[in-house]
Parts: structure tokens; sequence; C-alpha cells
């Protein structure tokens, strides 16, 4: 099997055009389609569906599709593995973490590291918490932080626990409240992550089981964006406790709720077995330490 035909599948796959695709390669459309025949050959499949105006993967082309990815990935960890090995210390590491976990604990301790290991790359995500595990498991990051989906628990490192908190406007007329009963929320408009987060769910199943209805809901991207409009008085929200100690927000508010949410354990998602690169062994070991020496 030829790598770079892998290559070549992989991004006609994503440009859905041969054109695009053997632009983005450098290499000519009648080498491009002809390496792609080969494969199809090869697997005795046909990857693609073929028209004037547009390229389609079959259901096998998406099968292989993905095969790839995971193929390459590996690949690359194998090269990564084998530099680090010779003493090179070069490699690259893609890391996925959700928004608080982002911007509460990760600066010091990538900062850290990369001051140790200054050759190797590091690209940091913020995602949603079903894709940083998804893309950990398919071997599109190396490390992930976050919730683990229930079938992937086995490979998650519990690193703290977090709740859910109520957070208002100080001038508003919760902006007073140690603890807001649920109830209460049936006479509040909410500003909540859309669906698709876990914290969305999360808050979702709380006010289903304390069966609350909010006035309103408007859905947001990003914590900043919510804290901003829940600054304006107009709205209150539920988010991560954590969110309180980097809303840099002096005008808000954070509330315990009563009954208390059930705590979520935030953990380590490290790829199965064998793939995890030396590099990202180092970096997991870090963040293992931070929460060790944290906790004492």
């Amino acid at each position: 099997m030829d790598f770079r035909r892998l290559r070549y599948l992989i991004q006609v796959g994503e440009a859905r055009s041969f054109t695009r695709a053997a632009r983005s390669l450098n290499v000519s459309q009648p080498t491009l389609s002809q390496q792609i025949q080969d494969l199809e050959a090869e697997l005795g499949v046909t990857l693609f569906v073929r028209s004037a105006h547009k390229v389609e993967p079959t259901e096998a082309g998406l099968l292989t599709i993905d095969c790839a990815r995971r193929v390459l990935a590996e690949v690359e960890g194998l090269r990564e593995a084998v530099l680090e090995h010779r003493g090179l210390k070069r490699g690259r590491l893609r890391i996925g973490v959700t928004q608080t976990f982002n911007a509460l604990y990760l600066p010091r301790i990538v900062t850290d590291f990369a001051r140790d290991y200054p050759a190797i790359d590091l690209e940091i995500l913020e995602l949603a918490n079903d894709e940083i595990d998804a893309s950990v498991e398919a071997g599109t990051l190396h490390l992930g932080v976050g919730l683990p989906r229930a079938h992937t628990k086995s490979r998650a490192e519990p690193l703290y626990a977090d709740t859910l908190m109520l957070v208002c406007a100080r001038e508003s007329r919760l902006g007073e409240a140690e603890e807001v009963p649920a109830s209460r929320i049936a006479t509040e408009s909410l500003a909540l992550l859309g669906h698709g987060f876990r914290t969305r769910a999360a808050a979702d199943d709380y006010l289903a089981e304390a069966k609350v209805t909010p006035l309103r809901i408007l859905a947001f991207n990003t914590f900043a964006a919510i804290l901003n409009v829940v600054a304006t008085g107009e709205y209150a929200s539920i988010v991560p406790a954590d969110v309180r100690h980097v809303s840099g927000v002096s005008a808000l508010h954070f509330a315990r709720l009563s009954p208390a949410p059930p705590l979520r354990t935030i953990c380590l998602l490290s790829a199965p077995d064998g793939r995890a690169t030396p590099a990202a062994v180092r970096l997991a070991a870090r963040i293992r330490d931070h929460f060790a020496a944290s906790a004492r």
C-alpha cells in the first residue's frame, strides 16, 4: 500500500474535486486521477462517484478515507517516536481541550512544556467534548482534556471535578443570592452553549429533572459571548463552576444551584494503547503532575 495514494485519497475526499485536490497537492490532475484509479484497482472497490460538476465518496470511499487518516496518523506517530529516540527532539502535538480548561489551566502547562521541548510544535484546539474524545480515538488528536463518552471511559484519567453554577449580573434580582433554587430559573431568560456541547446537555438535563422551563434561551458557541450577554442584566446562564475563575467580568455574580447539579469529572483523554507518541506521553505527564500538585 502506497502511503502517497492514501494522502491523495484524503485530499480528494476533502476537496470533493480532483482539480482542487491536485492544486493543493501540487501534482497534475491526470497523475492524481491515475493514482486514485490504481488504489481502486488495488482495493477492488469504487472510491468516488465522478460527475461533470462534483466528486462524491462512495460508502466504501468514506470507510477507506477514515481508515487512511488513522493509518497516516500511526505513521506520523512512528516517525515522531523514531526522531525522538534518535535524540532529535522533534515532533508535533495536536491537543483538543474545552474552553474552560484552555483558559484556566493550559497556558501555564504548555508554556513550561514548550520551554523544555522547544522543537516540538504544539497546536491547541478548543472543541466540544464529544469531538475531542472522538478525535483522540481516531488519531487526529494526540491528547484531549474533557468529558469522555461512555465507551471510552476506560482510557480516561480523572483530573479534577467540576459542577454547574448559575451566573447573572450583580445588578439583577438574583445578584446577591448565594444559592438559587432551580424553580427560580423559570422566571429567567438564559444564555447557554448550543446543542452539541456536553455542558448544554448537562444544563438541559438539570432543568428537565427540576421540571423547569426558562422564559427564553439564546444559544452561543463560546463562554465569552455568553458572559458578555449575561453582564447586560437581561439574561442569566448555567456554566461550569470553573468559569468564575476566568470570566474577567466584574459585573457578574456566581451562585450555587439548589438542588446541586451532579459533579462532572474532567479527564485526560489519551490515545488507545500503542498509539501515544513520546511527546504526547511527556505532555500527559505534565498535565497529571499539575493536578497532582494542586491537590496537595
